[in-house]
């Protein structure tokens, strides 16, 4: 049947892929969104609405966020609803915490009170901020990351070799200090390498822009996805939901139209932007010459998958001290998986709901032992759920809802609420992947290119920047505008034409 034609179709709902549809469509293109919905931000556990995510933000002085919140008019919006955190978070070890800040002298005098032996911890802060200083003129630039072309390759092979021919080490004599082992665990739960896969570059900006102070946006993950699903709106682009891609029309060599259930229709394109990971399109170009696609998904592969408990909880639950940023680390000679490492995230308190504040904790649980059911889940919940109570010790008297959106379980509501019938489990939803990644690593944080072998089809997804997580969203997106509007003549960019396939 007949179709609408877009200059870009973007489908699936990895943010970069949602930024890139705001921002092409704020430069005057005819964008359509489609798939997102599949991934859902939001789901639904014993009554209340609970958000898959914590909603965090670079700091505001990260030019390569700042720039596309400029362009979309959000700057003033962010600093009045997405605060940066205070403290920038804390770390608690066994027998230790420490508060992480930008005051490199307050740092030095903590660690001294909790380690009086040890050798002090500024040098190693001056050189994270050192090594992640190096990369930002490069992430603020004009230049596509990972690069596209020679002259982008040169120049990011000019800050590459900078950053090898220093020592990347930061660390020094605290090579085997708890606190150093520690710090690599944040940093891996701050991106999306597996813990084994973070690189010094990747580990020194993570730790960096968290000291620096990320932003913490209400609403949580749904709020920052539909802050940019807004602007998608406000522009005259489309958003469709309840589709699905089923196969690519190829029109002399060139992909001209995606194929879509349930109606069976061709919604005719320019350029595809494929916002989900590379094994995600093979199936839809399985007659493709997409050999290029094929190694992709065979690199870039998941280590382990992020699981995220969502709390909701009674303000007064949570203990006086206690930042908006936390991690908890158990034992820092072990693997930074499961019960042993985890990310808290207290969000701000809405003034719809004054009686009530989310929390979430995220952990990584290994590939292989996510397939095992809600048998392994209902073990993992367990001892997070012990762990809890070492952080927000009475979290129970507090509790209205604990939920996971990953597990398959049943929620756990407040003890006034247990006498109701037992609610249903919650159909899981996929996690998001940490990576392994066998492809050359651009800046040691990249991972697959924007290019594939089909002419008009590009990736935009947390698998293009994995070592730089949220940061590395942002930056994608860029780069998938540059990558369009430097090829897209501007007689094409009004066009409205009808698919004709070939017969």
């Amino acid at each position: 049947m007949d179709t609408n034609f877009y200059d870009v179709v973007v489908c699936g709902g990895d943010l970069p892929g949602v930024i890139a549809a705001a921002l092409l469509g704020r430069r005057g293109l005819r964008v359509l969104l489609c798939g997102h919905d599949r991934e859902p931000t939001t789901f639904q556990a014993g009554g209340y609405t609970l958000t898959t995510g914590p909603g965090l933000l670079p700091p505001p002085d990260s030019e390569a966020v700042t720039r596309i919140l400029r362009e979309l008019n959000y700057v003033q919006i962010i600093r009045q609803r997405a605060p940066q955190l205070s403290p920038p978070f804390q770390l608690l070890l066994p027998d230790a915490r420490l508060d992480f800040g930008p005051n490199t002298e307050a740092m030095e005098r903590q660690f001294a009170r909790e380690f009086p032996s040890s050798p002090g911890l500024a040098a190693a802060l001056a050189r994270i901020h050192e090594i992640s200083a190096r990369l930002e003129p490069l992430l603020g630039s004009d230049i596509t990351l990972p690069p596209d072309n020679f002259w982008e390759r040169r120049e990011v092979a000019r800050v590459d070799g900078a950053l090898s021919a220093g020592n990347t080490d930061a660390w020094g004599g605290l090579g085997d200090h708890p606190v150093r082992k520690a710090l690599a665990a944040c940093a891996a739960l701050s991106c999306n390498f597996g813990p084994g896969d973070v690189g010094p570059v990747a580990e020194a900006r993570a730790l960096d822009l968290a000291r620096r102070g990320l932003c913490r946006l209400e609403g949580g993950m749904a709020g920052l996805r539909n802050l940019f699903i807004d602007k998608i709106h406000s522009y005259s682009s489309d958003i469709r939901e309840r589709v699905t891609p089923v196969g690519l029309i190829t029109k002399r060599g060139k992909i001209t139209g995606l194929r879509v259930r349930p109606r069976d229709e061709t919604i005719g394109l320019n350029h595809l932007v494929w916002a989900g990971s590379a094994a995600s399109l093979l199936p839809l170009c399985e007659d493709k010459n997409s050999r290029r696609v094929r190694e992709i998904a065979a690199a870039i592969h998941p280590a382990c998958y992020r699981y995220v408990l969502c709390l909701l909880l009674r303000p007064e639950a949570i203990p006086e001290g206690m930042g908006p940023r936390v991690f908890a680390i158990a034992d820092p000679t072990r693997p930074a998986i499961e019960d042993n490492a985890l990310a808290f995230t207290v969000g701000e308190i809405s003034p719809r709901q004054a009686d009530r504040v989310p929390v979430w904790i995220e952990c990584f649980v290994p590939a292989a032992a996510a397939a095992s059911g809600s048998g392994y889940f209902s073990i993992i919940r367990g001892r997070i759920r012990e762990r809890l109570t070492h952080v927000i010790p009475f979290f129970e008297r507090h509790l209205l809802v604990m939920a996971s959106p990953h597990d398959g379980l049943a929620p756990e509501l407040s003890p006034d609420a247990r006498s109701a019938p037992p609610p249903e489990p919650i159909t899981p939803m996929p996690m998001a992947a940490a990576f392994n990644c066998d492809l050359p690593r651009t800046l040691q944080v990249g991972g697959a290119p924007h290019a594939t072998d089909m002419k008009n089809v590009l990736l935009a997804s947390n698998e293009n920047l994995p070592g730089l997580g949220r940061e590395g969203d942002f930056i994608a997106a860029w780069g998938i505008v540059r990558l369009i509007l430097g090829s897209q003549s501007k007689k094409d960019v009004g066009r409205r034409d009808i698919l004709i396939e070939d017969s």
